[in-house]
């Protein structure tokens, strides 16, 4: 991406502060939403007796670490960062851009609902609201379009292998 492109991608949200609340109250919907739902799948099987709560837990955990890991070796600036410009949503975080950790645990958690729980429609609206919640990120300012792309990436290759593969 070039300065020039994220300036054109950002800027509408950063000349009107509307849109900015918008692009912010968007961020933070899509992320609790995602963030209440998954304690309550694991509350819901954990009280269900179902043996697959297990999986549900180590799955989206042990790939988190795993991202986390790489991410901080990565170490890649954020666009804000790169191109010197303030993002839309307040955000000082340094490095730490690639993969996207937002944008992955809301598909792991999306994929989680879809592949591993009783109610697999849920995971379908919950891909949506992670897709949404990628284009808000980029939209921000605080993640590059790749960094979404490889978080969702990475959490649909975690989640098909750790509940279908293995």
């Amino acid at each position: 991406m070039t300065k020039e492109t994220y300036v054109n991608i950002t800027q509408p949200f950063r000349d009107n502060p509307k849109m900015a609340r918008g692009i912010h109250m968007a961020n933070k919907i899509c992320t609790l939403s995602m963030y209440l739902a998954y304690p309550l799948l694991i509350l819901y099987m954990f009280l269900m007796r179902d043996a697959y709560v297990a999986r549900v837990i180590m799955v989206p955990l042990d790939s988190f670490i795993i991202l986390s890991v790489f991410r901080y070796f990565v170490n890649r600036p954020r666009p804000y960062e790169k191109f010197e410009l303030p993002p839309v949503i307040a955000k000082d975080t340094k490095g730490k851009s690639f993969p996207s950790r937002h944008v992955f645990s809301a598909m792991v958690i999306a994929m989680t609902f879809l592949l591993a729980s009783p109610w697999s429609w849920l995971g379908v609206l919950f891909v949506v609201v992670a897709v949404l919640l990628a284009i808000v990120r980029v939209l921000s300012g605080v993640h590059f379009i790749s960094d979404v792309v490889a978080g969702a990436g990475f959490a649909i290759v975690a989640a098909v292998v750790g509940y279908i593969v293995i």
